[in-house]
């Protein structure tokens, strides 16, 4: 006979939540693989199309050799020198004055497999000017000769180009062409170096189109930057290192406006730097990210999963103390594996219908399950329909912290206090020793045990 039925349930039903934990990992781990995939099917489209895109320039960049004596020390005679005549090869880099792009940008779905992967036209009209400023030698004495001038401009990724783009300094046309190999940007124009006269203005009109998919930047290198981006796409992310001065976001679409100086910026300083330790350039973009990403929302349903198991077989427990219910442990591990399987076949649908339905679907196949199950398993549709609508608060209060995020926090807190409250009252006036058996209690005051 057990003597301590209370304790020996409530150990079992312990091992039963332990045990619905591992399903609970593997759906888990269904949710990565999916989410791994669909990241895979995002890659073979960027690689089909265009990937992420950051436009860099255009900059003057005009290498130089400087000619120079140099004063070295005589090999073996103690202070004697002589002066050799050296070369060095470097490069002058001048930035814009100004930069204003106005761009736009359409959106389109493409889809590879089951997966949906958000690509992007756009279109680019930049105006700006450069100041040339005279190269000087950085010997005394020191003679310079120029070299090809070149105007480099750059995207992450060329195949995105849908034309050449289309070029005028100081009212030249200049054909743009693949840079040389030692340039930092793939993309050149030769300059007439008779244009580069100390003091000359240079304005600058560049046109392209530019295909790219999930995200679009800038480098700000001019001394003033002003970028204005128009696109009909509702659910804008705005990210980097600069957020838009005036934006606008409705669900005809956005316009957002960056305005960066080169006082606030760093990108001059870090453009052209190699090596390992070299640091990012600057830079602010758009990502054209799914606001309702599901395998984000699906995995965060799931972080919530045991804790719902133990809110309901904690429900089911008070309720056999308070009701004199009787529920096999067998039952309990039914239910649990119940409420396990909502979480896949929420995964399962919401690849293939919008979450709030899939969420609907799977949560009302759960309820309408278990409400029936409960209802032979508790002796009638009363006792069914109740723990029915209790499971109904559960999942509508799961549904507003996924949909709530900053919330959620909050909205859990209040659950489970609610859930605590409402357990105490219903227990108020159980005699917990006499449940736990007759041993348990207490012997009674005023009487003292017998001696042996």
């Amino acid at each position: 006979m057990n003597k301590h039925p209370l304790l020996s349930k409530l150990l079992l039903i312990g091992f039963l939540m332990a045990l619905l934990a591992i399903p609970l990992a593997l759906v888990r781990d269904v949710i990565a693989e999916r989410t791994a995939n669909r990241h895979d099917a995002t890659q073979e489209v960027a690689r089909a199309h265009a990937g992420a895109q950051t436009i860099t320039g255009p900059v003057l960049w005009l290498p130089y050799t400087e000619t120079f004596l140099r004063t070295v020390k005589v090999e073996g005679q103690v202070g004697q020198t002589r002066e050799e005549l050296v070369s060095e090869e470097r490069v002058s880099i001048q930035f814009p004055q100004t930069l204003d792009t106005k761009s736009t940008l359409d959106t389109e779905i493409r889809s590879r497999g089951i997966f949906p992967v958000t690509v992007y036209t756009s279109q680019h009209a930049t105006t700006g000017r450069f100041v040339w400023n005279e190269v000087q030698p950085r010997h005394r004495g020191g003679q310079l000769a120029l070299g090809q001038p070149l105007l480099l401009m750059g995207v992450s990724d060329a195949r995105g180009l849908l034309a050449a783009p289309t070029l005028h300094l100081a009212g030249q046309a200049l054909p743009v062409g693949q840079a040389p190999g030692s340039s930092p940007l793939p993309l050149a124009a030769r300059v007439d170096l008779a244009q580069l006269k100390p003091g000359a203005v240079l304005d600058l009109n560049l046109t392209f189109d530019l295909a790219g998919t999930g995200r679009i930047g800038w480098v700000p290198l001019a001394d003033e930057n002003s970028v204005t981006l128009r696109s009909p796409w509702p659910h804008p992310s705005f990210g980097g290192d600069f957020l838009p001065r005036a934006r606008s976001v409705g669900a005809s679409g956005f316009e957002a406006t960056w305005r960066v100086p080169s006082l606030s910026s760093q990108a001059q300083a870090q453009f052209g730097q190699k090596g390992e330790n070299a640091p990012p350039v600057e830079q602010f973009s758009v990502g054209l990210d799914d606001p309702v990403d599901v395998y984000r929302l699906t995995e965060r349903a799931t972080k919530y999963g045991l804790m719902f198991i133990v809110l309901t077989f904690a429900a089911f427990f008070v309720l056999e103390m308070v009701k004199r219910w009787r529920i096999h442990p067998m039952q309990y591990l039914m239910i649990g594996t119940a409420m396990v399987l909502f979480f896949l076949l929420l995964l399962s649908l919401s690849e293939h219908l919008a979450f709030r339905f899939a969420y609907l679907i799977a949560s009302a196949g759960c309820i309408a399950l278990l409400a029936h199950y409960l209802r032979h398993v508790l002796g009638g549709w009363g006792a069914g329909l109740g723990m029915g609508g209790m499971l109904v608060a559960l999942y509508g209060v799961l549904y507003g912290i996924l949909i709530s995020e900053d919330n959620a926090l909050m909205m859990g807190s209040l659950l489970l206090f609610g859930v605590l409250a409402a357990i105490m009252v219903a227990t108020r006036k159980i005699d917990w020793y006499h449940v736990m058996g007759p041993d348990a209690a207490p012997p009674t005051p005023g009487l003292e045990a017998p001696r042996s």
